[in-house]
C-alpha cells in the first residue's frame, strides 16, 4: 500500500485502478493475491481513501525483495519511468528490500501518521500482529482499511494525467527468480482540480 501512495502522489490527484495477479509461477509461488480494492475511484489528496485486500502466504518469507516498475502508456506503448530515488523507493526501482522497510517503520516513533504506519497499523488491525519478517505462512483479510492520504506538492500537480501500468515482482533474494509474488496495477490518473471559471 505504501508504494501505491507514493506512485499516487507522483503522478496525480486522483486515480481510477484494476488489477492482476501477474505470476508466472502461481503454483509454487509464496503468496497469492485473492482480491485488491481502493475506494473512492476518485482518489483525492488531501482525503480519504479505504483498502480492501485479500492474500495468502503460502510459506513463510524469510527476505523479501521488490522489483517496482511503472510504465506511462502512450497510444498503448510502455514508455518505462526511472527510479528517481531508491532510499525511498519511487519511481521504477530494484530490490526494495520490505524486510528492512517493515522493520524501519516499527522502529521509528517520529512518523507514526506517515502512510507507511498507516498501513501497519491497518494491518495490526487485521491481523494481530506487526508485518515483519520473517512472515508466517498465513492468509490476510483487510476490510476496509482506513489510510488518510496528505496534500500533494503544487508542483506535483503539473504532472501530466494519462494511463499508467504499475508491476511489482518480488523474490527471496536479489538475484533470486520472482518465487514471491507479482501483482499489476493499471490505473487512470487525472487533476481532480477544477477550473475556476468567471
Amino acid at each position: 500500500m505504501k508504494v501505491l501512495v507514493i506512485i499516487s502522489i507522483l503522478f496525480g490527484v486522483a486515480y481510477t485502478l484494476t488489477w492482476r495477479d501477474c505470476s508466472k509461477t502461481p503454483d509454487t509461488d509464496a503468496v497469492t493475491f485473492h482480491d485488491f480494492q481502493i475506494s473512492p475511484d476518485a482518489i483525492t489528496f488531501p482525503g480519504q481513501v479505504h483498502l480492501h485486500l485479500n492474500m495468502t502466504f503460502h510459506r513463510v518469507v524469510e527476505h523479501a525483495f521488490i522489483d517496482i516498475e511503472i510504465n506511462r502508456m502512450l497510444f498503448g506503448i510502455p514508455i518505462k519511468l526511472p527510479c528517481l530515488d531508491e532510499s525511498m523507493v519511487i519511481g521504477s526501482c530494484n530490490n526494495a528490500d520490505a524486510c528492512h522497510i517493515f522493520n524501519s517503520i516499527l522502529r521509528d516513533p517520529n512518523h507514526q501518521t506517515d502512510y507507511g504506519h498507516q498501513a501497519e497499523n491497518v494491518f495490526f488491525a487485521a491481523i494481530g500482529h506487526h508485518i515483519q519478517c520473517p512472515i508466517p505462512a498465513e492468509n490476510i483479510v483487510v476490510n476496509d482499511g482506513s489510510f488518510t492520504l496528505f496534500a500533494v506538492a503544487d508542483f506535483l500537480k503539473l504532472l501530466t494525467s494519462g494511463n499508467y501500468q504499475f508491476k511489482l515482482k518480488a523474490k527471496d533474494s536479489k538475484d533470486g527468480p520472482y518465487n514471491i509474488g507479482c501483482m499489476e496495477v493499471n490505473a487512470t490518473v487525472s487533476d481532480s482540480v477544477q477550473p475556476v471559471v468567471g
